[in-house]
């Protein structure tokens, strides 16, 4: 239950900050936004709107969470305002009934498409290895997880993110080509579940090492050779964690090594917050300050035992 005060302010966050929030990357085209993973989306900044011309989709910054974050309305506002630092008042007496979402149910349930296996995967390898100096036997490792393959269009690296019974419901897609001073394509897969994210369990752990990037949280399991639970959220928003933790009932613990960065250190700050409001035990992985990421330390590491 939410109040419409409340409503009424998450409808005024900006739809790109909301789409930040989510992992997409925002692009500014003339007077508009668009999505670098999604530019059949165009967001009106002066009406505070989002359209997806592919689909006909549009609506409000409540609805880009729905949609994109498979959120329900209440999540979906109460997500809006913490993006915006509000804390939701329970004093607040003038309450409304969560709206029906009938007619959308069918809608939300997107079947996930995965791109098609390439035979050999020397472009996975030689990017992994090469560029971001992980060992062979730790992309085998993944590889043989099925937690990772190299798709066989565009040689793109596929992430794969699991439930607790090792069903497929998130799929993201990460380049294998790097030009100079730009970074490598990233993308999602149409049909995702961003209420999931790439994990390693074990049911015999009772914490979680929580991450932003996939290829982050395999430098962790380099270097660490952690038989922690391992998760990547492949954004900063913590949906993937809460499912996370509902399917993983003895977890006690959480370890959070998001980006050395403002918007990681700003992100660590609040879930800590929040999960130890939740009763679990909560710390971060600190990096040197010239760090930013865990893949990062990693090639670190690396480059002083050469």
């Amino acid at each position: 239950m939410v109040t419409q005060t409340q409503i009424d302010w998450a409808r005024e966050v900006p739809v790109e900050k909301v789409a930040r929030a989510l992992g997409y990357t925002v692009v500014k085209k003339g007077r508009y936004f668009s999505l670098k993973e999604m530019d059949s989306l165009m967001i009106t900044p002066w009406k505070n709107r989002w359209w997806r011309y592919s689909t006909g989709q549009h609506g409000s910054s409540i609805d880009f969470f729905m949609e994109f974050g498979n959120y329900d309305f209440v999540d979906a506002v109460i997500q809006c305002l913490e993006i915006n630092n509000i804390i939701l008042d329970q004093r607040e007496e003038r309450k409304i009934m969560q709206p029906k979402k009938a007619e959308k149910a069918e809608e939300m349930k997107k079947i996930l498409q995965l791109p098609p296996r390439a035979n050999n995967p020397k472009r996975l390898y030689a990017y992994l290895i090469k560029r971001r100096k992980l060992s062979a036997s730790t992309v085998h490792f993944f590889i043989n997880k099925e937690l990772i393959y190299e798709e066989k269009d565009h040689h793109n690296i596929v992430f794969l993110g699991k439930d607790k019974n090792g069903d497929i419901k998130y799929a993201a897609v990460h380049g294998t080509l790097e030009r100079e001073g730009q970074k490598a394509f990233r993308g999602d897969v149409e049909g995702n579940n961003k209420n999931y994210g790439v994990n390693l369990r074990n049911p015999l752990s009772k914490t979680v090492v929580v991450f932003e990037a996939v290829i982050d949280m395999m430098s962790y399991f380099e270097l660490q050779k952690s038989l922690d639970n391992l998760l990547a959220l492949g954004m900063v928003s913590d949906g993937p964690l809460e499912t996370f933790l509902k399917e993983n009932s003895q977890i006690e613990s959480i370890i959070f090594a998001l980006d050395h960065d403002e918007k990681g250190m700003r992100a660590m700050d609040a879930l800590e917050k929040k999960y130890e409001g939740k009763g679990y035990q909560t710390s971060r992985f600190y990096y040197p300050n010239r760090i930013k990421d865990m893949n990062d330390f990693l090639k670190e590491l690396k480059g002083e035992c050469e």
